[in-house]
């Protein structure tokens, strides 16, 4: 089972037997210099659409969009950075955010394109005021596998009751299982040693239990050790074949782009080497060789 998104660059899936989304988690405005902060006090949006516009150029395939903090007003940074990532970049965007008319107010600026939502809950207050949102403007979500009963689980058992939780209340409104993308949960491996086998575990779960697509957050993974985008980029690879659809990076890292592409290759998504060899030609160009 596939997600499929929309943008003017065309359709991009996310699931089993398609090669890894990468998302650049980079447009996270707590991440970020002063100097964008400044110019999105002032709703200038140049330093925000670069940040894109280099990960797009590096090989990211989405953007993921949190500007939530208490001086900016996100009802209308929202939408208007998105509308411009559509029309200056066109790829698909993950709208990163709980507030429903900011998240509205996007939704209509991305039309006819399909976003996706991150992210629900299993908690009910977050399940009534997502998923109607979803619902109206047909469009994708991920859920996030924390809830009421287990907090943030710590066993795979969990994660599957909390994950089925959103499945259930998603389905209940007609929202079927291919417009859900769920959080593997990635966690700091260096406060908690056994959580790396667990998130695989889970990831494998979703995948071939729940029929699910799948994506984690991998800026977690190194948090805590020396040169952790080297720990970050290891907890990717080593994802991808336990199930792993989809990841919000930093595509700064290095190697990132290169080594995914050899890891969708090697596990048979992208059996061709397609996307692998299109990297190598633009690599070789951009260098002049």
């Amino acid at each position: 089972m596939s997600t499929k998104l929309t943008s003017p660059n065309g359709e991009l899936f996310i699931g089993k037997e398609h090669p890894t989304v990468l998302i650049n988690d980079q447009l996270r405005i707590m991440d970020q210099s002063p100097i964008i902060f400044d110019q999105l006090l002032k709703l200038d949006l140049e330093g925000i659409l670069e940040i894109a516009m280099q990960g797009f150029h590096t090989g990211m395939d989405m953007v993921d969009i949190l500007v939530f903090h208490p001086e900016l007003n996100e009802i209308e940074l929202l939408p208007r950075i998105s509308r411009l990532i559509k029309e200056k970049i066109g790829c698909p965007i993950s709208l990163d955010s709980r507030n429903t008319e900011a998240l509205e107010a996007s939704l209509i600026e991305l039309q006819p394109y399909t976003a996706i939502i991150n992210s629900v809950t299993a908690n009910k207050e977050s399940l009534e005021s997502i998923l109607p949102l979803v619902k109206k403007y047909n469009t994708s979500v991920i859920g996030m596998p924390i809830g009421d009963t287990y907090g943030l689980p710590k066993t795979v058992e969990e994660r599957i009751f909390e994950a089925n939780i959103i499945i259930e209340a998603c389905e209940g409104m007609g929202i079927s299982k291919d417009r859900i993308v769920m959080d593997g949960v990635c966690l700091a491996s260096s406060a908690e040693p056994d959580s790396f086998r667990i998130t695989m575990e889970s990831l494998k779960a979703f995948r071939e239990v729940l029929g699910v697509s799948t994506i984690l957050g991998i800026g977690n993974a190194g948090f805590g050790m020396p040169t952790p985008t080297v720990i970050d980029l290891a907890y990717l690879v080593a994802a991808v074949p336990w199930g792993l659809d989809s990841a919000l990076v930093n595509p700064a890292t290095n190697g990132l782009v290169e080594t995914v592409r050899a890891i969708d290759f090697l596990d048979g998504s992208d059996s061709s080497g397609r996307r692998y060899i299109q990297w190598y030609r633009k690599m070789k160009k951009q260098n002049g060789t």
